[in-house]
């Protein structure tokens, strides 16, 4: 399957994190503020959702509290990212489902049950992404739709600036257009019925590998931030005025919606 991640490196990505909740009001936050607007547009009332890869779980048990009627899951494979969700789901007294997996490998009781299957940043961690999805798959009922968002590193800026920041971080994903995800997912066997850009702009999506520049690169990390706050006066105006259009070269990531139909 070609994984360019591990558990422990997602383990000691989510060490430390504090399961803050998100704030649908917080306009720094603006693109995850829209992120949840698509996926509530899905119709997850009085559905099974599951996010696969979805870690500390912070939008999926904000999904949960403002779909009540609805029964809400996350599989993971690391023990700290499902240890923070079940942290979470207490805090934010929410019901959420936590199950430690591998897609791959999925738990029985698991496979065909869920109308909804989300992933945010999963598949592109894979060097054959149709057989990532064909994975995610597995989980849908038929007839059940799937979201995939992935960074938009086909952006000739994001990509330059991540290979400048970490070549390590880079390495870790494959590179895919657009028009490359949607085939992706017809080639797993799936009906794509949406696509698109989410964002206008979003320089904090570059963290990963900014955290790995070293201590002496003072340019490149005062370019970093000051990259983030251009992103945060652009989504101060999109909160309180309107949105600027998505593009392929500055919208952050891409997502699909894809429908099983057998």
């Amino acid at each position: 399957m070609g994984e360019l991640t591990s558990p422990a490196f997602w383990d000691a990505h989510y060490e430390g994190r504090l399961p803050q909740p998100f704030d649908p009001t917080d306009w720094r936050d603006y693109v995850t503020i829209q992120l949840a607007r698509l996926l509530a547009s899905l119709g997850l009332a009085d559905k099974r959702v599951l996010e696969i890869g979805g870690g500390d779980a912070r939008l999926l048990a904000w999904l949960a509290k403002t779909h009540p009627s609805g029964r809400f899951a996350v599989l993971d494979r690391s023990s700290v990212g499902c240890s923070l969700a079940r942290s979470r789901a207490r805090n934010e007294k929410v019901p959420l489902d936590v199950y430690e997996g591998d897609m791959f490998a999925p738990p029985a009781e698991l496979v065909g049950a869920f109308d909804v299957v989300i992933s945010l940043g999963l598949i592109e961690h894979f060097q054959d992404t149709s057989e990532a999805i064909a994975a995610k798959r597995v989980f849908l009922k038929p007839g059940g739709v799937m979201f995939s968002l992935i960074p938009n590193l086909a952006s000739p800026i994001y990509r330059y600036l991540t290979r400048r920041w970490s070549v390590r971080v880079l390495n870790m994903h494959v590179v895919l257009s657009l028009a490359k995800l949607v085939q992706a997912h017809m080639k797993a066997g799936l009906e794509v019925i949406d696509y698109g850009y989410l964002g206008s702009v979003e320089f904090g999506m570059l963290s990963m590998a900014a955290r790995d520049l070293p201590r002496e690169a003072r340019l490149d990390r005062a370019l970093y931030l000051w990259l983030t706050r251009l992103s945060k006066a652009v989504h101060w105006f999109e909160y309180h005025v309107r949105d600027l259009p998505t593009t392929r070269t500055l919208s952050p990531f891409l997502w699909v919606v894809a429908k099983r139909c057998d």
